[in-house]
């Protein structure tokens, strides 16, 4: 009846005020500079946000999760993500012009629009993506009889998660390719973002508890402290930063506080899931490995070396848990290659291992 009426939003989630951020685990000036341990005591306090539905409406798909509507950007917070439009509107950015070059092709079938930023990048299918698919979940007779959308230049990871966890036939999809192409929906559910500048709507906790306990798989034995690695890692869609010195700071995690090193990319999904949703304490520098700790329990915290985005802190305050950052002793030796002081980060695991 909803789809019939033509009607353009559809409320699917009252307003509700996101939770605060925590203040930090570890406060010291030895180990964070001031600016990031102010950041999570003097941000405003968070307005309430509901979550609605646009459509059906005709839509253009571009590439980076743009979205026009007729010719309008929809670049307002509910469907553009906060780190996007400084990449917009950067002087001499070609990303708009360079979509709007794509030629356009027509869809007529239904579509329902999920995805977002980084198709190809695990930390933003985690905050960007998993939310929405697991919104729509909640109602099977409202986007029933929408068509998935799916981007070729999804990857193949990506597209076996939405595949084996997420219902999602990549048979019965609408697919197009946002390197080569617009796509032209005459008919487009579009999902909210369930994350904004003032942090997460409360209702994605319980849809990842939810999610987690269907699709996690535990491990044989309780892993209570993960050291998340990089490795050699690299992922060409995503910025490169290396901690030169990772390896040894992995080993003095696992030799003198008992973590367990793991490299996320190596483990499947449901290994992922299942080893953050019983972890207590979740090290490593930031990155899309890191955001795992969405599937981590109340009360678990996260030590991040480095700050190179409040990602991690909005994930801790939806999942009430604590948030630790070592911002000092790093040095860049060289262009997006850090160092850590070893004896540093070694006072900052014994500190934050006795969190609370």
């Amino acid at each position: 009846m909803l789809l019939a009426s033509g009607v353009g939003r559809v409320r699917l989630a009252a307003a509700r005020a996101p939770a605060a951020l925590p203040a930090v685990a570890i406060g010291d000036a030895t180990f964070i500079a001031d600016y990031y341990r102010r950041y999570h005591i003097e941000s405003p306090v968070p307005a309430p946000f509901d979550l609605a539905m646009l459509g059906p409406i005709p839509a253009t798909l571009g590439a980076s999760g743009l979205m026009w509507s007729g010719d309008r950007l929809l670049d307002d917070n509910t469907m553009m993500p906060i780190y996007v439009r400084p990449e917009v509107e950067r002087p001499g950015s070609t990303m708009l012009p360079a979509a709007l070059a794509l030629p356009a092709r027509r869809e007529r079938r239904l579509g329902l629009v999920f995805h977002g930023w980084g198709v190809r990048v695990y930390g933003h299918f985690l905050i960007e993506m998993l939310p929405k698919l697991l919104l729509a979940e909640r109602f099977p007779a409202l986007f029933g009889m929408a068509l998935p959308v799916l981007d070729r230049q999804m990857s193949s990871w990506l597209i076996d998660i939405l595949e084996r966890h997420c219902g999602i036939d990549p048979a019965r999809a609408i697919w197009f390719d946002s390197a080569h192409e617009r796509l032209d929906l005459d008919q487009a559910l579009l999902l909210p973002l369930l994350t904004r500048a003032e942090g997460y709507h409360p209702l994605v906790s319980p849809l990842i508890d939810a999610f987690a306990a269907r699709v996690g798989q535990q491990p044989g034995e309780p892993v209570p402290r993960l050291f998340v690695a990089r490795g050699d890692f690299a992922n060409p869609a995503a910025p490169r930063r290396r901690l030169a010195n990772e390896a040894a700071l992995a080993d003095i995690a696992a030799a003198r506080f008992g973590f367990r090193i793991i490299q996320p990319e190596r483990l499947s999904f449901a290994e992922q899931v299942g080893l953050f949703a019983q972890a207590k304490i979740i090290l490593g520098q930031a990155g899309s490995g890191m955001h795992n700790a969405l599937f981590a329990p109340r009360g678990a915290v996260s030590g991040m070396i480095r700050f190179p985005a409040p990602d991690q802190s909005a994930i801790a305050a939806l999942r009430g848990q604590g948030i630790a950052y070592l911002t000092e002793g790093i040095t860049e030796v060289e262009p997006k290659v850090f160092h850590a002081d070893p004896d540093l980060f070694t006072r900052f695991v014994e500190r934050l291992v006795a969190y609370p």
